[in-house]
């Protein structure tokens, strides 16, 4: 009934106890494991009790971890802005006006419930202790399961009920009373949304062991329909409450609830909406009657519609560029083996192409082999000749260029050709001014690149002052002429 299968390990850790689940996306209940906590469990200690749980589990489904109302604020907000980014920025500045701690402390997430009446957008913001989501991740990580998803247990538990109880098109506001072994969870739902949540810390045990808890429980039921009304100011409270157990403690107290309160309270309990084998419904009627396992049993089912994911920033990104990484490693092998294989195709096309002209080709050709490499010999004669004389011409076509370059006023003593097509000549000139002006158009010159002057000086010559210098540069083209 709940779409896709698709299995889950849903993990709590909370008021002393630790409760796993093997759900699938479907409504089926695989495996259920409950253990309690003595007070004061170390975190190694509770990581310990966590991997012998789940040794019997699939280890390798994705993990989701649920935070309880008990660790959270939830509050009802309106933010002029419906877009997305602006709702993000708005909401990290308003956050420390609804909790104690710093920005830095708190995890924050939100429901987007739509626009209103006065085209604000209406959020249920949900505030949680950094260091509270942490510690459960660290625990389970020593046990072996790092977790995919950290949800917030109330909003899992009211996209079950609205699926369940086909309540996402009902414009009514609907009331959903979610008892455990120590707390209770006090939801309203609307349009298939939760939109608003209190905690009131009162659960089965103590309704089964305090004769005062029923009055207890009708005065906490009480304020959090005061609270409600107060953060929904406008709208009309729920006209009926849905109570997810039928643990017998808890139906008897619901007439005298619904008679002081002229509220209707009626049981209908999540186990008549999963599917589970005659052993599983045995534990969850009797074993695990006085508590309420819907926080582990509901996120598996509702996980791809639950907008709040409080897994810490900084795991997430690591998470990413883990994943990025991994993806990289992959596309890295599946190219190596693609190449290997290309490679290994074109080796055996080029042996067989090889083999056929070993066989074939050449010995048709036999014949004219010899003739070919007479032929050879010779072009190779003619190429040793041709390059020689074009050598030899190098050297003229260089003395034939600095002829043009070189003016009246300057006279060169050596030119010395080397065979990487390195240029040296010395001289003198009339002026330092001239000996620059002619190492530029020895640097402009079509034949000529890269002159620059070695040295110079000035000395008498004829009782003459003149300037002598030495200048290098290289022919262009130096391999084309070479061959």
């Amino acid at each position: 009934m709940f779409g896709q299968d698709k299995k889950y390990l849903t993990i709590a850790i909370n008021e002393g106890l630790i409760k796993i689940a093997q759900v699938s996306s479907c409504g089926k209940i695989e495996k259920l494991a409950r253990e309690s906590l003595k007070e004061g469990t170390s975190a190694d200690d509770v990581a310990k009790v966590v991997k012998t749980l789940v040794a019997s589990f699939n280890r390798k489904l994705p993990v989701l971890c649920l935070v309880p109302m008990s660790t959270a604020t939830a509050k009802t907000i309106e933010v002029p802005s419906s877009d997305p980014e602006e709702i993000k920025s708005i909401i990290n500045l308003q956050s420390s006006r609804h909790t104690p701690y710093s920005r830095e402390e708190v995890l924050i997430s939100h429901i987007n419930l739509g626009l209103n009446a006065s085209n604000n957008t209406s959020l249920l913001l949900v505030i949680v202790h950094r260091q509270q989501v942490k510690d459960r991740l660290a625990i389970l990580e020593k046990a072996g399961l790092p977790v995919d998803k950290v949800l917030f247990a109330p909003e899992a538990d009211a996209r079950f009920y609205a699926k369940a109880l086909n309540l996402k098109k009902d414009a009514l506001l609907s009331g959903l009373i979610d008892f455990a072994v120590n707390a209770t969870t006090f939801m309203v739902l609307s349009k298939g949304s939760l939109i608003f949540v209190r905690n009131i810390p009162i659960g089965i045990k103590e309704i089964l062991s305090s004769p005062d808890a029923s009055t207890k429980f009708l005065e906490e039921i009480s304020k959090s329909m005061d609270a409600f009304m107060q953060e929904n100011s406008g709208s009309s409270a729920p006209t009926s409450y849905t109570v997810t157990t039928s643990h017998e403690a808890v139906v008897q107290i619901l007439p005298s609830i619904t008679q002081k309160l002229g509220v209707e309270f009626k049981a209908n309990p999540f186990i008549n909406f999963i599917k589970a084998s005659t052993d599983i419904r045995r534990k969850l009627q009797s074993d695990f009657a006085d508590d309420s396992f819907l926080d582990v049993v509901a996120p598996a089912m509702s996980a791809h519609k639950c907008e709040i994911n409080l897994m810490p920033e900084d795991l997430i990104l690591k998470r990413t560029v883990d994943a990025q990484s991994r993806e990289a490693i992959k596309t890295g092998v599946a190219v190596l083996v693609i190449m290997v294989l290309v490679g290994a195709m074109l080796m055996v096309n080029i042996y067989f192409k090889d083999a056929y002209l070993n066989k074939t080709l050449r010995e048709t050709f036999a014949p004219e082999r010899k003739e070919v490499k007479l032929l050879q010999e010779k072009m190779n004669k003619i190429k040793l000749v041709h390059g020689y004389i074009k050598g030899r011409m190098a050297s003229l076509d260089v003395i034939h260029e600095l002829y043009a370059i070189t003016p009246n006023t300057i006279y060169l003593n050596n030119i010395a050709v080397d065979d990487q097509g390195l240029v040296i000549i010395d001289g003198v000139a009339d002026s330092m001014s001239l000996v620059f002006s002619y190492v530029k158009s020895l640097d402009d010159s079509a034949m000529f690149k890269d002159a620059k002057t070695k040295s110079t000086a000035t000395k008498k010559d004829n009782g003459k002052d003149v300037a002598s210098f030495e200048i290098e540069f290289k022919l262009k083209n130096v391999k084309e002429k070479a061959a």
